[in-house]
């Protein structure tokens, strides 16, 4: 079996490195190593250096703007190349253009669409009349193109599924949950601040206002006795404070395992990559629930899970109750490992492919 994956990180022109970005870079080369012929089509980034380095066969490709109709016939000739079985799309972009590329095909190969996120979410909360247009646009468009090009969906939350199935009509949508990373360490005893250390509150995602990173600052002002590292890049400026710390790019474990509580501020959220591999090591989340971090956390809460309103009074006061409730160890532990055994990467990598095989054209076509 062969798979294309085409993904452009984070739009036209603009990159990231966020929960989407980082499972490609290992997922793809899972697939690889399983016995799945992979052929990636993204960006010249941290993704693509990613994947050359795991040794999967790369082509830099990427739009260069919200329509690139370059980009479009680049995937139609890289489609035609390479012959693969599936073509996987996503992000945006690289669904809207491979839609494009392969709606003209005599014998159409089979597409999966990834958009990881509801951009009805965005639209909801967008900041201004100008945004919320610019979405709905996105939203028309990406409707449209599904009709043109009917293809299978993924959703990588019941959040999401349900957006795309009440809100867009659209049908043919596979649930398959994000996963915890490959390598990634087993559950741990929660932390507890010793007598005279101060706590270490941790943000790790990127810093964008749909993020919550405008909220950061604040709340840290209001936990003065804490210390707030603050882990990720974006294009959000932070303001400083005297206990806020702006750490940038991190590896994910090694970060989470040396701090006290996770603060999730996100106002758009699919799915809440931090808000998991926090909890399966049993670090303490502060969270909104926003979009899929309900469902994610929800076998936590009142354990490991805290849910506060999106201010950043209530987000401080939630992450110092997180702190102090350092009771019931067993139960957050089981907790913990529950997240370990639920999310884990081989259960993903196999139910991605099971949908491969199920979309495959028999030979005879």
């Amino acid at each position: 079996m062969k798979v294309l994956f085409v993904c452009t990180t984070g739009g036209s022109g603009r990159r990231q490195l966020g929960g989407a970005e980082r499972i490609l870079t290992e997922i793809i080369p899972a697939h690889a190593r399983t016995g799945v012929e992979v052929v990636a089509a993204t960006s010249d980034d941290e993704v693509g250096r990613s994947l050359r380095e795991a040794g999967v066969p790369w082509v830099g490709l990427g739009a260069a703007s919200r329509i690139d109709l370059t980009y479009a016939r680049q995937i139609r000739r890289l489609a035609h190349e390479v012959q693969p079985d599936v073509v996987c799309a996503h992000l945006l972009s690289a669904a809207m253009h491979a839609r494009a590329a392969l709606s003209m095909q005599r014998v159409r190969t089979p597409l999966v669409v990834t958009l990881h996120n509801s951009l009805w979410q965005y639209r909801d909360t967008a900041g201004s009349l100008r945004q919320k247009a610019s979405i709905q646009s996105n939203i028309t468009l990406d409707l449209a193109m599904r009709r043109l090009r009917p293809h299978a969906t993924v959703a990588v939350s019941e959040f999401e599924a349900a957006e795309l199935r009440d809100r867009g009509r659209v049908e043919n949508v596979h649930l398959i949950p994000n996963p915890l990373p490959a390598s990634w360490p087993g559950p741990r005893a929660a932390p507890r601040p010793g007598a005279g250390r101060r706590p270490v509150v941790g943000y790790l995602g990127r810093l964008e206002r749909e993020k919550g990173a405008d909220l950061l600052a604040e709340i840290a002002s209001y936990l003065p006795e804490a210390d707030v590292k603050v882990a990720g890049a974006g294009s959000l400026p932070i303001a400083a404070r005297p206990n806020l710390e702006l750490v940038g790019r991190v590896v994910a474990a090694e970060f989470l395992q040396r701090i006290d509580c996770l603060v999730v501020p996100s106002r758009v959220e699919s799915f809440g990559l931090s808000a998991l591999e926090a909890l399966s090591l049993g670090v303490p989340v502060v969270h909104t629930g926003a979009g899929g971090l309900a469902e994610v956390t929800r076998h936590a809460e009142g354990v490991l899970a805290f849910r506060a309103e999106p201010t950043p009074v209530a987000l401080a006061g939630a992450v110092r109750e997180a702190i102090r409730r350092v009771d019931a160890p067993e139960d957050r532990r089981k907790v913990a490992e529950w997240y370990a055994d639920e999310y884990a990467f081989d259960r993903c990598v196999s139910r991605w492919q099971r949908l491969y095989r199920s979309l495959r054209r028999p030979v005879d076509q």
